[in-house]
C-alpha cells in the first residue's frame, strides 16, 4: 500500500502491479565506420548500406522500419512492438512458423527488435545464402497477411513477455521511473504497452500502420559481414524491386514535441531486494533539437564512468556506492539521460545525497581534464574496432543510428567527439542536468523504503 507522501512523492509497495520497462540502448559509439561503410539508395527510396568484413564466412540481412514507440499514440501504446510479432507470424499466410522454416533451410536464425525509434527484423546466414536472405526479408516487409487469428495467437505471447518482465523488481524500477519522466509524451516512449493498450489493437489499427510506415522510402537494408557490396546492391534492386513508395508519413502525421518536464518528482519502489538501486532520469537533448550537445553527453559519460574518473573515486572507492554509471541515448525526439547507482540499506541516505551533491555541482566537472577527454577518445577506438569485428552486432546498431540520427550523423562522430572540450561538456551539464527537473527512483527492501521516503521528503536529492 502507498504510504502519505506529499504530492509529488509516490512510495509503491510490493503488492501494486508495476510494468516492466525495457532498458535504454547504448549510447552512440565511435564512427569510424566511414572508412567501411557503403550507401546507395534505390529507385524506390529504400536505402541499402552494407559494412564488409570477410574474416568469418558469415553475414547478417536486416530491414529496418522508421516505426515504433514515437509513432504511437495514447491508443496504441505497443503497437508497434506487437506489430512486430505478428509480422513473423504471418509470413506466407500460411502456418505460424513457415518464416523461421525458411530460415532454418539457409541454415540461420532470425530475430526482431522494436525500440522508440525504429523497428527492424534480421536474419544471420552464411555469406554463401546471403542473396536468399535478402529475398526472404524483402517478402517478409513486402507482403503482410495479417488475419484475426494471427492478432488473437500472437497478443497473448507478447502479454506473456510483459508479465515476465513484471517479476523483475529492477524492470519494475525502470518502468515506474520512465513513465514519470514522460508524462504526457509516455506514449511516444512506451515501447512495450500494457495489457490494457494491446487489448485495444485491431486488425484495421495494423493495417494501417503497414500502410503508413512500411515503405520502401521509409526503410533500410543493411547488409553485414562477408559480402560484396555491390552485388548487395544488386541483389536488393532485384528483390525490392516490386516495393512501391508512398507518401512521407511524417508530412501527414509529424510526431508531436516532447511533453517538457517542468518539476521533480519520486518514486519508491518496495520489493524482495538485498542492495538498493537509485535511479535519476531527465530529458536530454535530441538531434533534432540540440545536435551539439548530443556529443557533449557521450562525452560527459564517457569520463565519468571511467573506473578510475575522479566522479567514480568520490561515488564508489571512497563513497557510499557499490557502483555508479550514467548514460544518455541518442534520439531524434528528446533523448534520456539516467544516473544509476548500487548501495546498501545502510547507506542509502547517505547515497542519495552524496550523488545530488554531485548532479548539482557537475558543472564544475571536478577532477575532469582535457587528458581524461583524450582516455575516453582512445577507449571509443578500442570500442569501435570491437564492435567493427562482431558485425552481427553492428547492423541493428547501424539500424539505431539510420532511424534516429541519420547515419552521416554518426560517420561525422569521431571527429565530433574528438572535438569535445571540457567548456563543451560544462555547458551540457549546465543545460541539462544541474538544477533541471528530473524524476528519482529508488528500489530497496520494504524495511527500508520509509527511511528512503522520509529523507526524499526532507529534500536531500535536491530535487526541485
Amino acid at each position: 500500500m502507498a504510504s502519505g507522501l506529499p504530492l509529488r512523492w509516490r512510495l509503491i509497495a510490493p503488492t501494486l502491479a508495476a510494468l516492466a520497462g525495457a532498458p535504454g540502448a547504448a549510447a552512440a559509439q565511435d564512427s569510424s565506420l566511414a572508412r567501411f561503410i557503403h550507401r546507395t539508395r534505390l529507385d524506390n527510396g529504400l536505402d541499402v548500406v552494407t559494412v564488409e568484413n570477410n574474416t568469418v564466412p558469415l553475414a547478417t540481412v536486416l530491414v529496418a522500419v522508421r516505426n515504433g514507440a514515437f509513432t504511437q499514440d495514447s491508443a496504441d501504446q505497443g503497437m508497434a512492438h506487437l506489430y512486430e510479432h505478428l509480422l513473423f507470424r504471418s509470413y506466407g499466410g500460411g502456418r505460424p512458423d513457415a518464416f523461421g522454416i525458411e530460415v532454418s533451410h539457409l541454415n540461420g536464425r532470425y530475430n526482431g527488435a522494436t525500440s522508440e525509434e525504429v523497428v527492424y527484423y534480421h536474419v544471420a546466414v552464411p555469406s554463401r545464402n546471403v542473396e536468399q536472405g535478402i529475398k526472404l526479408v524483402a517478402r517478409l516487409v513486402r507482403d503482410a497477411r495479417f488475419s484475426n487469428g494471427d492478432l488473437k495467437a500472437e497478443r497473448p505471447v507478447v502479454l506473456d513477455e510483459l508479465q515476465r518482465d513484471e517479476s523483475d523488481p529492477e524492470e519494475q524500477l525502470q518502468r515506474h521511473v520512465d513513465r514519470m519522466l514522460w508524462g504526457a509524451s509516455w506514449c511516444r516512449k512506451d515501447v512495450r504497452g500494457d495489457s490494457t493498450s494491446l487489448a485495444g489493437v485491431t486488425l484495421d489499427r495494423l493495417k494501417q500502420t503497414y500502410a503508413r510506415y512500411y515503405l520502401p522510402n521509409n526503410s533500410a537494408l543493411i547488409v553485414t559481414g562477408d559480402v560484396s557490396s555491390d552485388r548487395v546492391f544488386e541483389q536488393a534492386r532485384d528483390a525490392f524491386r516490386d516495393w512501391r513508395p508512398g507518401p512521407d508519413p511524417f508530412v501527414d502525421h509529424p510526431v508531436p514535441p516532447i511533453a517538457p518536464r517542468t518539476t521533480s518528482t519520486a518514486v519508491v519502489v518496495a520489493a524482495d531486494v538485498r542492495d538498493v538501486t537509485i535511479r535519476v532520469a531527465l530529458q536530454g537533448p535530441g538531434v533534432g533539437t540540440d545536435i551539439a550537445a548530443t556529443y557533449a553527453a557521450d562525452a560527459l559519460f564517457d569520463v565519468l564512468d571511467d573506473p578510475a574518473s575522479a566522479f567514480q573515486h568520490r561515488l564508489v572507492d571512497q563513497g557510499p556506492f557499490q557502483s555508479v554509471w550514467g548514460h544518455y541515448l541518442t534520439l531524434d525526439h528528446t533523448g534520456p539521460i539516467e544516473i544509476v547507482g548500487k548501495t546498501t540499506s545502510e547507506r542509502a541516505e547517505e547515497a542519495l545525497t552524496d550523488l545530488f551533491d554531485e548532479l548539482e555541482s557537475l558543472e564544475t566537472l571536478q577532477g575532469i581534464t582535457e587528458e581524461d577527454l583524450t582516455i575516453a577518445r582512445k577507449r571509443r577506438e578500442v570500442s569501435m574496432a570491437l564492435t567493427l569485428e562482431g558485425t552481427s552486432l553492428l547492423a541493428p546498431q547501424l539500424a539505431s543510428w539510420w532511424s534516429s540520427a541519420g547515419l552521416d550523423y554518426y560517420l561525422g562522430y569521431d571527429a565530433r567527439m574528438a572535438a569535445q572540450t571540457v567548456d563543451d561538456l560544462r555547458r551540457f551539464a549546465r543545460a541539462y542536468i544541474v538544477g533541471r527537473p528530473r524524476v528519482i527512483g529508488v528500489l530497496a527492501p520494504p524495511e527500508t523504503t520509509e527511511q528512503v521516503a522520509a529523507a526524499l521528503r526532507r529534500g536531500v536529492a535536491g530535487a526541485r
